[in-house]
Order: structure tokens, then C-alpha cells, then sequence
């Protein structure tokens, strides 16, 4: 029988993380963000911030490094490794945020329903390519053998599916971090990548790793 995963741990799980390591979620949401400038970036960018927060979270007695320094040349080694895997994320997003801005735009300046609601749906969808292509990176950083990035989305998805009710939880949760930091402007750069990115790590680890009550067990013993 699967077991029964539990999203109000998860999200103490990941409460709990970024309260003890919330220099490294600064750290890293200010690289990922300075990292994605170029745009067709942003894929290497993602990728960098999974495998870095999967380092810091599951190898935190096992030789992660301990330092915000080690943690950020941690990160820079996986940006410039998946450079070239990165782009289809890049080019996932930028259709996707491009699309829902254009609709938005057109929305407001005609005053059309037609668009307002594609630009709603399309924040929608926002938040799923989001949340799938966290969980695709996350395969990508602990597939052995490594896996490509379509193989990547294909069982991405069918985690997603897996569980539907976690996986809308999670999403829900997604959408609230995003909009906060949409909201609240400053908080984006500063908070939203690597928080998004603590709470996959946590995520995966509920459904396919060892718990996140173990992750929550980690950072009590240590802080």
C-alpha cells in the first residue's frame, strides 16, 4: 500500500529549512535570479537551484558544504554544467510567461473578457510548468544514470500524477509563494526561488525519499 503523504508536514518541513538556512535561500534566489538575466538561462538557472537546495537538504550530515560561499560556487559549477540542458526549460518558460503577459496586455487595453480570462488561465498554467518543471530538474539532479531533459518532464509528470491531490496541494502552495512575491515585490528576488526550490526538495523527498518529517528531524538536531 502507497504510502500517505502528508503536505502540512512538508510545508513545516520546508518552513523549518528556510528558517535555519535562510541566508542560503537569499543567497541562492539572488543568483538564480542574476543567473536568468540572458533569459535563454533561466533553464541552467532552475536546474543549478534544484541541485544545489537537493545538496544543502539531503547531504546535510554527509558533506554539504556548510558555508554560503561553498553553497554559491556549488551552484555556479551546476549552472555552467547544464548550460545547453537548461535551454528547454528557458524556452518552456518564456512561452508560457509570454504568452499569459501578451494576453494580459490585451486584456487591460481593449477591456476584452476574452483576454482577461486566457490571461487568468494562463496564470494557471504559470504555476503548473512551475511546479513540473521543479520536479523535472529534481529527476534530472537524482536519476543514475542521468537522464535527458524529455525523459526528465515524462516522469516529472507521472510523479505529479501519481499522487493528484498532493501534487494540487502543492501547486496551491506554489501559486500562494508566487503571488506573495509578485505582491510584494522586493520579496521576489530576495525569497521566491529559493523558497520554491526548498519546498520541491522537501516534496520529492515526501513522496520518493526518506520523509520529509526526516528532513525536519535533520534541521532540529542541528539548529
Amino acid at each position: 500500500m502507497a504510502r500517505e503523504l502528508s503536505p502540512g508536514l512538508v510545508l513545516r518541513a520546508a518552513g523549518r529549512v528556510t528558517y535555519g538556512d535562510l541566508v542560503t535561500v537569499v543567497a541562492t534566489s539572488v543568483a538564480f535570479v542574476l543567473a536568468s538575466l540572458p533569459i535563454v538561462t533561466l533553464g541552467a538557472a532552475l536546474l543549478a537551484l534544484v541541485e544545489t537546495w537537493t545538496t544543502v537538504i539531503t547531504r546535510r550530515d554527509t558533506g554539504a558544504p556548510p558555508s554560503e560561499r561553498g553553497r554559491l560556487r556549488l551552484f555556479a559549477a551546476s549552472y555552467r554544467r547544464h548550460l545547453r540542458a537548461g535551454v528547454l526549460y528557458s524556452v518552456l518558460f518564456v512561452v508560457v510567461v509570454g504568452l499569459t503577459a501578451v494576453y494580459a496586455a490585451f486584456g487591460v487595453a481593449r477591456q476584452s473578457g476574452v483576454f482577461v480570462i486566457a490571461a487568468i488561465v494562463g496564470a494557471y498554467v504559470v504555476v503548473l510548468v512551475t511546479v513540473w518543471s521543479l520536479r523535472a530538474a529534481s529527476v534530472q539532479m537524482r536519476e543514475d544514470p542521468a537522464v535527458g531533459v524529455r525523459l526528465a518532464f515524462e516522469r516529472a509528470g507521472l510523479t505529479l500524477v501519481d499522487r493528484p491531490a498532493f501534487a494540487i496541494v502543492l501547486s496551491t502552495i506554489a501559486a500562494v509563494v508566487l503571488v506573495g512575491g509578485v505582491a510584494l515585490r522586493v520579496t521576489f528576488p530576495l525569497l521566491v526561488p529559493g523558497i520554491l526550490a526548498v519546498l520541491e526538495v522537501v516534496a520529492f523527498e515526501e513522496h520518493l525519499g526518506d520523509g520529509a518529517a526526516t528532513v525536519r528531524a535533520t534541521y532540529r538536531r542541528k539548529s
